[in-house]
């Protein structure tokens, strides 16, 4: 029997990283499907995330498995800590090591001067892993496999892209009994929502993909719209709750209400089917894509808290980002949603090519005029492979890139027309001008739903936005 181990990367310098922790639904995913394809094959998952654990934890446990493959997933603040994983499995263990996630497929060059690093799955890696597995399997060589990228005779190979599943419905759910769902259940954890009404939360995606072309945002699945019918979804939430208790989730699809009409037959199907959950939004949902129905229908299915990814108050600069939000529209659904009783969390960013003075004044007026209740102004980083990098590049700017600073506090590259100083201070004043208002802390303090979770929180971003 062939043993595949999947290994969720850890965080090597945690002072910069805001320690928000979920599922690792990509390992999840590729297990399920590899266990679809192969039902023969054993799979142990490792979350360094979860547990807060250094790269060497594993090492025993990993030897006492054996696997055959081991696959590492991370994101660009994982980084250091898979090329250490990679070098420790590669001293302790044989067979290839394989690299997947957003920061091998945005970086496949830089990985790959990784001598620890055999290959990396690019994109989406459902299909890729089970392949890369039977050729595992027969004895073969990884030539020629679609959506990898590999070394051959000291040369990179970079294999055709993968075409995405169209039909995602054909992906099995998640492999939740390979992780210990338990574990995230603690209050102590702190998830991308912040906020938890129940301590029993599981995380979900409807979709993949968003079609918009926002020019700081990743290409992980590609820019067309696949959701999972409302059936399909609705038989995930219903395993989670009736087999693992789950209470809560959070819904964490890129664009869940691009399609309204599915948004709203999900939302539906939850109401009727008496779980009663609550529900929250923490990676954002299209704000200019909303009406009175699927607000109504968000709060009776549960919802509590829903985030807005904004960016920008300034119509020319949504126009130069290519996300072109309605922002009239988008304030008004901001009010109409917090007149309901939900939770509103605004995304915005400052550094964007050609700001001007005028637009940031205009991204902190448009947050205070608002009826959110939170907001977060990050400095624009940007990420390799993404368009505003390759701008950077091109308008002659050094981006000072550290890939484990998540805290978005930091300037990695002034696109602006303002002096770097000029750029910091209005992102700390964006904070406290928006914080620190009497209306406004009343306004968050009566909102939240476990009060006493609110000094976990504020201590965990104040050290990061504030000082």
């Amino acid at each position: 029997m062939k043993r595949v181990a999947l290994i969720e990367s850890g965080v090597l310098n945690p002072e910069k990283f805001v320690y928000q922790v979920y599922p690792p639904h990509g390992l999840m995913y590729l297990a399920s499907y590899l266990r679809f394809a192969h039902p023969e094959v054993e799979i142990k998952i490792f979350d360094l995330m979860l547990n807060r654990a250094d790269e060497d934890s594993i090492i025993d446990e990993l030897k006492n498995f054996h696997p055959d493959i081991v696959g590492i997933h991370a994101m660009h603040f994982q980084a250091g800590s898979m090329h250490r994983l990679a070098r420790l499995v590669k001293e302790n263990l044989s067979g290839p090591v394989i690299a997947g996630g957003p920061y091998p497929s945005s970086e496949p060059e830089r990985v790959l001067k990784d001598s620890n690093i055999d290959l990396l799955v690019i994109g989406e890696g459902e299909i890729t892993f089970a392949e890369l597995f039977e050729r595992l399997n027969q004895g073969k060589n990884f030539d020629g496999v679609k959506g990898t990228v590999h070394r051959k005779n000291g040369e990179l190979v970079i294999e055709p892209e993968r075409e995405p599943i169209s039909d995602i419905d054909q992906i099995p759910f998640p492999a939740w009994d390979l992780i210990e769902l338990e574990k995230f259940f603690d209050w102590k954890i702190l998830t991308q929502n912040d906020l938890r009404w129940r301590k029993e939360v599981a995380t979900i995606f409807t979709s993949r993909a968003c079609p918009y072309g926002c020019i700081f945002c990743h290409n992980m699945f590609g820019k067309k719209f696949r959701p999972r019918s409302p059936e399909n979804v609705m038989a995930e939430i219903r395993m989670l709750v009736e087999k693992y208790g789950v209470r809560e989730l959070h819904i964490i699809d890129d664009c869940f209400n691009f399609d309204i009409a599915r948004a709203k037959k999900i939302l539906q199907m939850i109401i009727d089917s008496g779980f009663d959950l609550k529900l929250a939004f923490p990676n954002g949902i299209r704000g200019d894509r909303l009406d009175k129905e699927l607000v109504s229908l968000l709060k009776q299915a549960g919802t509590y808290k829903v985030n807005f990814g904004i960016e920008s108050g300034s119509a020319r600069i949504q126009k130069m980002i290519h996300k072109g939000l309605d922002l009239e529209l988008l304030k008004k659904n901001i009010e109409i949603a917090s007149d309901n009783g939900i939770f509103t969390h605004g995304f915005f960013m400052m550094g964007f090519p050609g700001e001007t003075e005028a637009d940031i004044k205009a991204t902190i007026a448009f947050a205070l005029e608002s009826k959110l209740h939170t907001a977060g102004f990050a400095l624009l980083t940007p990420f390799p492979g993404t368009k505003v990098a390759e701008l950077a590049k091109e308008l002659g700017r050094k981006v000072e890139f550290k890939p484990e600073d998540s805290s978005y506090s930091r300037l990695a590259c002034n696109l602006t027309e303002l002096t770097d100083r000029e750029l910091l201070r209005y992102h700390r004043l964006a904070h406290w001008r928006f914080y620190f208002r009497v209306r406004q802390i009343w306004k968050i303090f009566r909102s939240m739903p476990n009060k006493w979770q609110l000094p976990m929180i504020f201590w965990a971003h104040f050290k990061l936005k504030f000082l």
